[in-house]
């Protein structure tokens, strides 16, 4: 019997499927593996976690692994990569591929078919298949250059909308809201939380969303800005693709993936409004995608080249 292991690094959480050629025999999930994000310390114990507990739930032992395949952001970073298969190869059996997170998540929506997959959780990107299989993509640059439409880019701009809002004269609800989610009393407080260096604007966002739903202009403005600036990679991506193939936006299907997509729906509506604009027969696929889908699809294909 074959075994497959599938993980999906993100930047708060990892998760983690275990498979045998037809059935999924467990899965796993525990803090973020990313080493530039969290460090080396806390990323091996996340992800001995998340390893023990995939091992313990199906009954396979790691050693057993025929093949797994790790999607994660940062993929073309040989200090990320390098890291990966050091901690994996002391750890599971078997082969392994390491692929960006946009990759893993294309094949989990449309394994080897043309389509368009956003990503939008704590950060975002976009990429974009053919019928050729030729790929493009758009965004992706990390949280200091872009991250279009994800949690701490959408937490930023929603703090920044209250702040120009204090400089207008006016005191957004938003900014109660904040303030009793992180505990604070004063504007000066959250002042000095907010520009620490590592403050997490990705937080907020469930409460920019509730302000949104209750009327907030400024959480709503933010989370329309989000959806747009999104939608805005996407178009990117489809005018490139059509450049190629020429019609291929005709019934192109569209699929979202990430937190901000599974729990923000004003983001992907405002999203999908704009891009329909532009593209009206475009298809978007309902829900959001399982990225371990996909890296559980390239470990079976990896391990079907194995003796």
């Amino acid at each position: 019997m074959r075994h497959f292991l599938g993980l999906d690094v993100g930047g708060t959480k990892t998760a983690c499927v275990l498979a045998d050629e037809h059935k999924v025999l467990g899965r796993a999930q525990s803090g973020s593996t990313k080493v530039l994000r969290v460090g080396k310390e806390e990323a091996v114990a996340h992800l001995r976690e998340v390893l023990d507990g995939v091992s313990a739930e199906s009954g396979v032992a790691l050693a057993d692994v025929t093949a797994s395949c790790i999607g994660t952001s940062g993929a073309a970073i040989s200090e990320v990569v390098q890291w990966l298969r050091q901690q994996m190869a002391s750890r599971v059996g078997g082969a392994l591929t390491i692929l960006g997170d946009e990759v893993v998540t294309l094949d989990a929506a449309f394994p080897s078919e043309a389509g368009v997959v956003v990503i939008a959780g704590t950060g975002s990107n976009v990429i974009g298949r053919g019928r050729s299989g030729q790929m493009t993509g758009a965004g992706g640059w990390g949280p200091a250059l872009a991250d279009e439409g994800s949690g701490n880019l959408l937490g930023q701009q929603a703090l920044r909308g209250v702040f120009a809002a204090i400089n207008a004269g006016e005191e957004p609800m938003l900014l109660r809201r904040v303030l009793d989610y992180l505990g604070l009393r004063t504007r000066d407080e959250l002042i000095a939380v907010a520009n620490a260096s590592n403050f997490s604007f990705a937080q907020l966002i469930p409460t920019v969303a509730q302000a949104a739903r209750d009327g907030d202009r400024v959480a709503q403005a933010a989370l329309d800005r989000g959806g747009e600036e999104l939608a805005g990679l996407v178009l990117h991506v489809i005018r490139r693709l059509a450049a190629a193939e020429p019609g291929i936006e005709d019934g192109l299907r569209i699929a979202c993936t990430g937190s901000i997509f599974k729990h923000v729906h004003e983001v992907s509506d405002a999203m999908q409004r704009v891009l329909l604009k532009t593209y009206p027969r475009l298809e978007f696929v309902p829900g959001t995608v399982d990225s371990l889908e996909g890296a559980l699809w390239h470990a079976r294909r990896l391990g079907s080249f194995e003796k």
